[in-house]
């Protein structure tokens, strides 16, 4: 009888837990991309439900989904055939490296990205969630280039995005892109990764049509490596905290930061990003105080970083250089074969280095047997800043003749399926661990509730 009663109150909860993590429309703003006149468009605040790092935890997190006024007024019809949509599909846009919680898509006034799709004339809808650290979540620190954590946070963004447009009544067509470019181009090939590595995900959300990702850090690790080289300088010193505090707070590594930096800086650097109110040029700009370097000759790593301790002999360092390895993108999966890729770098870039883009298209083109028909390699000149507005400009015209073709049916989108819809038994006869939004866990979970496992319903108790 109490074991029967225990269940019921599970359930119970579950469902009062279901109700209130349904997503929700938080805010509706009309905004102006400025460029010869200002172009207008709409972005619609929701929040929907994700997990914690630990895979498990649920949490609430937001983003932002980006309208053309034609889509969000319904007054241009996009047509294929005999179908008519609102909007031509859906642009999950990941977005580059941002220390204040004021440059979160649901809180900034410049979208550069989502503003260019209005100013091109695109026709889809942007989504482009927070990430985990801003919005939403901005009492958290952000996980910054935690490759799997951000792509399920972002593809839990996605599949709230297209329940709400369900219930806002909008249609749209079968296209599904993404872009990135900088911290979000390594977040979009991590989506990539992510969904080409875990089915039900990658059912429910389908295929990737177009990933563009510009000048990002897809291999941390041998781009780490550079910056313990001896006498080694960095330009953009900031960069380096964010990626030793993602890991490190990311991965729940139980390593001192006084074991990573110099004083002060095991204490200031991570209070300036944990702050979320100072932008990437003033902590950079206080790094170079503190060591009396300026912006021209950069930082001489050493005085940041206790490099010493950074070896992978060091047995503290261990766990470190793992989650580096998980988080770095060029190796030990196989992507599918449909989806194309643009891979975008500045050989100029000197934030990112080009090796990280060469290491990308290596494994896809020689590990991955990707050919010229599905992978677009551009190299350009400029510095890291310069280099994304050209980016954004080839990766726009790339989308629009993308849809023209659709249009014309010259080209089949590669998510030519339905959502499947999100409940529980979606996950039926697929093998593993799922909580009771569908998300697959990585091992049984030890937190009492009730899970799914091999397609059953199943309580966890204490």
């Amino acid at each position: 009888m109490k074991q029967r009663l225990q269940l019921f109150v599970l359930l119970l909860l579950s469902l009062v837990s279901a109700s209130a993590q349904e997503e929700a429309i938080t805010d509706t703003t009309l905004m102006g991309y400025k460029l010869f006149s200002t172009i207008p468009y709409y972005r619609v605040n929701y929040t929907y439900q994700s997990v914690e790092p630990d895979g498990i935890t649920p949490v609430t997190m937001s983003a932002a989904m980006v309208f053309p006024e034609a889509v969000f007024k319904r007054t241009q019809p996009f047509v294929v055939g005999t179908d008519q949509y609102d909007a031509s599909g859906l642009l999950l846009n990941n977005h580059f490296t941002i220390t204040r919680n004021s440059e979160a898509p649901t809180q900034t006034k410049n979208m550069d990205v989502e503003g260019p799709v209005a100013v091109f004339g695109a026709s889809c809808i942007v989504i482009s969630p927070d990430g985990y650290g801003f919005g939403a979540t901005v009492d958290r620190p952000q996980t910054y280039l935690m490759a799997d954590v951000t792509a399920r946070h972002n593809v839990d963004a996605v599949r709230a995005a297209r329940r709400l447009l369900e219930k806002m009544g909008y249609t749209y067509g079968k296209l599904f892109n993404q872009i990135g470019y900088s911290q979000g181009g390594h977040s979009a090939m991590a989506v990539q990764r992510y969904l080409d590595t875990h089915g039900y995900d990658a059912d429910a959300i389908g295929g990737i049509d177009y990933t563009f990702c510009g000048d990002g850090p897809y291999d941390i690790i041998s781009m780490l490596d550079t910056l313990m080289l001896p006498d080694a300088r960095y330009t953009y010193p900031c960069a380096i905290p964010l990626i030793i505090h993602g890991q490190i707070g990311g991965a729940g590594l139980n390593i001192s930061y006084k074991d990573c930096f110099r004083e002060p800086f095991d204490q200031k650097a991570i209070e300036w990003l944990d702050a979320k109110t100072y932008s990437s040029t003033a902590i950079n700009d206080s790094i170079y105080k503190v060591v009396g370097a300026n912006s021209l000759t950069g930082i001489l790593v050493d005085d940041l970083l206790a490099t010493e301790n950074f070896t992978t002999t060091n047995e503290k360092m261990q766990p470190f250089y793992k989650a580096l390895k998980d988080n770095s993108l060029v190796s030990g999966w196989q992507p599918n074969d449909k989806t194309h890729f643009y891979v975008y770098h500045s050989s100029e870039d000197e934030i990112v280095p080009y090796f990280c883009m060469e290491h990308l298209t290596d494994f896809l083109s020689n590990d991955c047997g990707i050919g010229e028909d599905r992978l677009d390699i551009e190299t350009s000149v400029g510095d890291h800043q310069s280099a994304a507005a050209l980016f954004v400009v080839n990766s726009m015209v790339k989308i629009l003749d993308q849809e023209q073709q659709y249009k014309l049916g010259e080209y089949i989108p590669v998510s030519i399926h339905q959502l499947i819809a999100d409940t529980p038994t979606s996950s039926t006869n697929r093998k593993g661990w799922f909580n009771l939004q569908g998300q697959r866990l990585p091992s049984q979970p030890h937190t009492p509730g009730l899970y799914i496992h091999d397609g059953k319903k199943v309580v966890v108790g204490r």
